[in-house]
């Protein structure tokens, strides 16, 4: 009864409160336009730093029972500082703060004032304190990044720069395997792909980029050395995503079929390729994996359902990261042991995007999931045509690349970064392209219905 109650609890909110929510906290205003250069150096020090400094972990548990490493210690260090230039920007100019609540960014600043709350019931409190605060302060952040008036001809060179940052960071492994002869996935990331995708779509389809052959070239590379087999697979969202942003409407449904029909191929595959041998064989040569690695979706397929029945009755999740990254408190290890070999039974992460939303925040971390992206793909069809086409293949892509990691819904990460470039990007956009005679966002900016004065 009480899960019943919860059901009809969330879907009231999204489908009456919600819209009121929106009306009373959506804050509207022009380009943020501030410093560039030391946030993105905070953000890209905090990205790459895992990939220098790490002190690896054998036990899903660890952090719980033997405490924090050194590079834990950095990584909150690296949060605190960039926390205290956000509080210093905030004092110069407050909009910093309440950009976060305008369009499109609304929804995924909702979903982190979600996240703190589900506080009250994670198993893990602290955990999950410290990743809201994390994921506020780094998505803040990121708008800051790319909250410009000129980010349509600046996020190539973002994306490039960051993309720059992380082949210098991963120099000495991808030398290792090429010195071995592997050169796909030679440094392998799961979620730099989306980054370098995202950037590749914007410079195919928006010819007004400067130097388009080398950003091209520059994201080929990455996303060739950072790939997986998902992530190439995901490169297929371009076909949909071009349907999808077509002013047809015959298209635009063709397109959201062809998305559906392709997802629920992709998972089917991604479980089951093994029931496709000769495939398997092809995929294999191409991306340089063993078939044994691809059969089983790097043991996805064994730990997913251990994760769904761990999950099962918790309506309202475990608690935003806690619920993802300490399964084992769910449910008994020697359980796990019997369904995963000895050395895989520490899972710190579903490697799914939507799992991670419904272990942290059960059913309302569903619904803000699809509020997320349906308002990314919403704001995005108010652009031109390379606008659209950009924002649409990208929500797809990341869509089905999330099947296989943690997306924008575990923690912050590089799939965030690129998600909150996105949206910067289609809200300015969209203000651009507002017609003659709508309201001004600045100075007569307004925040939860009150006048906001533009700071210095």
């Amino acid at each position: 009864m009480l899960n019943f109650l919860l059901v009809v609890a969330v879907a009231v909110w999204f489908v009456l409160l919600y819209p009121l929510a929106r009306h009373r906290l959506e804050t509207r205003m022009g380009p943020l336009n501030g410093p560039l250069a030391v946030p993105f150096a905070l953000t890209t020090i905090f990205a790459l730093l895992p990939l220098v400094f790490n002190v690896p972990r054998d036990d899903g548990n660890a952090v719980l029972e033997q405490g924090l490493t050194a590079s834990n210690l950095a990584l909150i260090v690296m949060t605190g500082l960039t926390g205290l230039y956000l509080i210093a920007r905030i004092a110069v100019d407050r909009r910093v703060l309440l950009v976060a609540f305008s369009m499109p960014y609304l929804p995924f600043t909702l979903m982190i004032l979600v996240n703190g709350l589900s506080t009250a019931w994670s198993i893990v409190p602290s955990y999950t304190v410290y990743r809201t605060v994390e994921l506020a302060i780094f998505t803040l952040t990121s708008i800051l990044i790319f909250d410009r008036s000129d980010i349509e001809r600046r996020l190539a060179n973002l994306f490039a720069l960051f993309t720059v940052a992380w082949l210098v960071a991963t120099t000495p492994i991808i030398l290792d395997n090429f010195a071995h002869g592997v050169v796909f996935s030679s440094a392998k990331h799961n979620l730099m792909p989306y980054l370098c995708a995202a950037h590749a779509f914007l410079v195919i389809f928006d010819d007004r980029i400067p130097h388009r052959r080398a950003h091209l070239l520059l994201a080929f590379v990455g996303f060739v050395i950072a790939g997986s087999a998902a992530s190439t697979a995901s490169l297929i969202a371009a076909a949909p995503g071009l349907m999808v942003a077509s002013r047809h409407p015959r298209l635009r449904l063709l397109g959201y079929t062809a998305f559906t029909v392709y997802l629920i191929v992709f998972v089917v595959l991604m479980v089951g390729l093994s029931a496709f041998p000769a495939l398997l064989d092809v995929v294999s040569v191409v991306l340089q994996k063993p078939p044994e690695e691809l059969a089983d979706a790097t043991g996805r397929g064994t730990f997913w359902p251990v994760f769904i029945e761990a999950t099962k009755d918790r309506f309202v999740g475990a608690g935003y990261a806690a619920g993802d990254r300490f399964i084992q408190l769910l449910i008994p290890t020697t359980a796990l042991a019997e369904t995963l070999a000895r050395d895989a039974v520490f899972i710190s992460s579903s490697h799914n995007m939507v799992l991670s939303a419904w272990a942290g925040t059960g059913l309302i971390g569903l619904g803000l999931c699809a509020m997320v992206l349906g308002t990314a793909l919403r704001w995005g069809m108010k652009l031109d045509r390379p606008g659209r086409r950009l924002v649409a293949t990208c929500v797809f892509f990341l869509i089905l690349n999330g099947m296989t990691t943690p997306g924008i819904f575990q923690d912050w990460n590089i799939n965030v970064l690129t998600f909150v470039g996105l949206l910067a990007y289609a809200r300015i956009g969209a203000l651009r392209r507002e017609p003659v005679g709508a309201a001004t966002p600045v100075p007569a900016a307004t925040a939860f219905g009150l006048p906001v004065a533009a700071s210095a």
